[in-house]
């Protein structure tokens, strides 16, 4: 089986000029972990909840290794409110400024679907599926499709 028989076509893009917000917006509406950055039809990047996430955490949470070296995280007492404070003043800026750095991997219409299984696995993220030679963006696999597909009799 390839990814082409898993893939949703037309998914829910970004562009690199969206905001923040929308991206946010889109997210929660569209029950995603990740969408697709695209320019015309080419993939340019990612965005998606992991993004989201660290615009809103201190930077020594998301500098170097991550959470690996850190004992405990005692020192984030940010309330509720100060997240949201946080949000707010990264609502406006556009995607392209935060887009994925290196967490990425894009699957090809005739990859494998255990090559999506193990992408899943490592990235836990819906994955964007682009033709090999162009970087068209033709659909993206989800977590849930992945665990649909396995599930099917």
């Amino acid at each position: 089986m390839t990814v082409r028989e898993v893939a949703r076509r037309d998914p829910v893009t970004l562009s690199p000029g969206d905001t923040v917000s929308r991206a946010a917006e889109l997210l929660v509406e569209e029950q995603l972990l990740a969408l697709p950055v695209v320019e015309g039809d080419r993939l340019v990047g990612m965005f998606g909840l992991h993004e989201l996430v660290a615009l809103l955490m201190p930077r020594a949470v998301t500098l170097g290794r991550g959470l690996e070296g850190l004992a405990d995280l005692d020192f984030v007492a940010d309330t509720l409110e100060e997240l949201r404070e946080r949000l707010d003043h990264v609502c406006a800026s556009p995607v392209r400024a935060h887009l994925e750095s290196g967490r990425s991997r894009a699957l090809h219409p005739d990859s494998s679907f255990t090559e999506a299984l193990f992408l899943v696995y490592r990235l836990g993220r819906d994955l964007p599926v682009v033709e090999e030679e162009t970087e068209r963006l033709v659909g993206m696999v989800s977590p849930w499709d992945v665990l649909e597909t396995l599930r099917q009799r």
